[in-house]
């Protein structure tokens, strides 16, 4: 991250919100990459040319292909279906005649339909290539998820632009270090619940109630202080047992895991998000399955009975 914003550099993007952070719901913005002399004989290899028209990547790898031809989507719940093959072919006969030809062959196959093309254009313009305008919404999933992998196949790297054609920057205020506390007070559960409210806001629908609920559960046990992330962190939330010298780390991602630390906040506040993620040095990870609930209480259960 360069002044404040962030560059994608992944050679293939799954979940595309998780890079959406510095944007609200239905904000306008672009996938961008500021190019470098060495970047124009890539793009013309793909056909993006530096003369302000917007062109359709020529399709070599997957993410131009799926972009320029769409992909077939195999439907393994219905029934397969005979399809016909033709294919050449060459035999030489016991004159040593050679015989060329084609013949068709028959299989039974799995049915399938076409998953149309975005057909996404990019141009380039003022030395920085763009995408189409997009929209953070759900029913533009496909097309930032594409955007972004058609990015990175063509130049390793993008970014999120806003509308306005500057990067877009993330919605917190930038500090040494990547937290925000809330100390017990009157405000303390509307702020919470607002950060929670803003975390799960791109997430699909089927995945806000199961991360609200884990975040609601944490926040019944009754921490002393809770923590929001920022910057690298954002998304993450930090719940503090003084007492037991412990903070749980939770994330804002499903099928993922909880990370338990012991020792003081001034020092688990420096750790890195490696060293959060490293599972070298924490105390507990307990992964998000059908035990997380009982785990996570055991784990704060079993800590007050050393305390005491």
């Amino acid at each position: 991250m360069e002044n404040g914003k962030m560059t994608i550099t992944r050679k293939r993007i799954i979940n595309p919100q998780r890079y959406l952070y510095a944007l609200h719901h239905g904000d306008k913005f672009y996938i961008a990459v500021p190019l470098e002399s060495e970047d124009y004989p890539r793009l013309q290899s793909y056909g993006i040319l530096s003369d302000s028209l917007a062109r359709i990547p020529i399709p070599k790898r997957a993410a131009t292909r799926m972009n320029a031809n769409g992909r077939w989507k195999i439907l393994k719940d219905l029934p397969k279906e005979e399809r016909f093959f033709e294919h050449d072919y060459h035999v030489v006969d016991w004159h040593g005649t050679d015989h060329y030809g084609t013949c068709w062959q028959s299989r039974l196959c799995y049915q399938r339909e076409l998953v149309p093309p975005t057909e996404l254009a990019f141009v380039i313009e003022d030395q920085v290539l763009y995408s189409p305008l997009l929209v953070n919404t759900d029913s533009d999933f496909t097309n930032i998820k594409t955007a972004m992998n058609v990015a990175l196949e063509m130049l390793g790297r993008c970014e999120v632009w806003t509308a306005e054609r500057v990067p877009a920057l993330p919605p917190v205020k930038q500090t040494e270090v990547p937290w925000e506390i809330l100390r017990p007070g009157t405000r303390i559960q509307n702020d919470w619940a607002q950060y929670i409210d803003k975390i799960i806001e791109h997430k699909p629908k089927g995945q806000q109630a199961i991360i609200r609920n884990r975040h609601e559960h944490l926040w019944h046990m009754a921490p002393d202080f809770c923590v929001l992330g920022s910057q690298n962190f954002w998304g993450y939330v930090v719940y503090g047992f003084t007492a037991l010298n412990l903070f749980v780390f939770e994330c804002n991602e499903i099928n993922n895991a909880t990370y338990a630390f012991r020792g003081d906040w001034e020092a688990a506040s420096k750790l890195t998000k490696t060293e959060v993620l490293s599972g070298h040095i924490q105390e507990a990870r307990i992964y998000h399955s059908n035990k997380w609930y009982e785990n996570t209480r055991k784990l704060i259960a079993g800590l007050s009975k050393e305390v005491a």
